[in-house]
């Protein structure tokens, strides 16, 4: 079963359903039935602005959830964010599937609907990286990875869009065999799945990949240690090179010194946190490494040229 929320990435839906689809057309005596379900109209609206009518009501899939003839899987079709009057259903649906023992899978904002529902408790998950940053500050008792998919016990969650792909080619893999998944795969032209540890494709990272592995350390380094900064010193040592070959990578391959990438770095977390959570800015000063909120202000401002408070107030 597939349900789909207002907002939701046709590049997703696609994922979802063409690798399935194509099982059916490669191993017909499966019988593989795809159901597609909404929450809220039957009409579902799109980021894009496409409709896409669903056959199930919400009541039908809670009914199917729950029935002796119930779904093998769940599959949650989110864009990064739901309307607001359809959060108390996303929690009933996801409750009832839990319940009756069913694998969800879900993709773009499915991680932050799995941990608000309190199925997540001490397990791990991931979100778009745009969001990734107040997931792991919103939810402390989850591992949030960033990562192409995540597989926690019976729940699995992806970031969407291409990534989606991947995690249902997983599913297939685990379902029905390899054999059958590399079939699948070569009908929709996949040369081969990504893994699933496999990091987010993002800008940075984007700038990173043919750079020296030593200066991929550096920059891993700094993203793991934002709220208790490290010494550029003992990063570069980590490394395994001297603080002036680490100045020579940084400004070869980033434009500036190490020093000031890092606090970039931490102030570009700082500025997620503010935009996407309700955290108080003197929290989010201490969890990107600022002694106190002055001081986290004036950098702030330096960098972007406008105040922490500013940002919040602007749309």
């Amino acid at each position: 079963m597939i349900i789909l929320v207002s907002g939701f990435s046709h590049l997703s839906l696609g994922a979802l359903i063409e690798p399935l689809h194509t099982l059916n057309r490669i191993a017909p005596e499966l019988k593989v039935e795809i159901e597609i379900g909404s929450i809220g109209k039957s009409e579902i609206v799109s980021a894009a602005g496409l409709e896409v009518s669903c056959p199930l009501s919400f009541s039908e899939c809670l009914k199917s959830l729950a029935s002796v003839r119930r779904p093998d899987a769940l599959f949650l079709c989110f864009g990064l964010w739901t309307p607001y009057g359809v959060q108390g259903d996303i929690q009933k649906l996801l409750r009832t599937a839990n319940r009756s023992g069913i694998p969800i899978l879900g993709t773009g904002c499915a991680a932050w609907k799995m941990a608000d529902a309190g199925l997540l408790e001490q397990g791990r998950g991931t979100v778009h990286w745009a969001t990734l940053p107040a997931f792991a500050e919103r939810h402390l008792n989850i591992a949030a990875l960033d990562e192409l998919y995540v597989v926690s016990d019976h729940l699995t969650s992806s970031p969407g869009e291409a990534a989606a792909l991947d995690m249902v080619i997983a599913f297939v893999t685990n379902q029905f065999g390899a054999d059958l998944a590399e079939q699948v795969c070569s009908n929709l032209m996949v040369s081969f799945p990504r893994r699933s540890d496999m990091p987010q494709p993002q800008k940075r990272n984007a700038k990173l990949r043919n750079a020296p592995i030593k200066l991929q350390k550096m920059v891993a380094l700094m993203g793991e240690n934002l709220e208790t900064p490290m010494r550029v010193k003992d990063i570069a040592l980590s490394a395994g090179i001297s603080v002036r070959q680490s100045e020579r990578l940084f400004v070869a391959h980033l434009g500036m010194a190490p020093k000031k990438y890092y606090i970039r770095q931490r102030l570009q977390h700082g500025r997620l946190l503010i935009e996407q959570t309700s955290m108080p800015i003197l929290e989010i000063s201490i969890a990107v490494g600022f002694s106190s909120r002055r001081s986290f202000t004036l950098s702030y401002r330096q960098a972007f040229g406008f105040s922490p408070a500013h940002t919040r107030r602007t749309p």
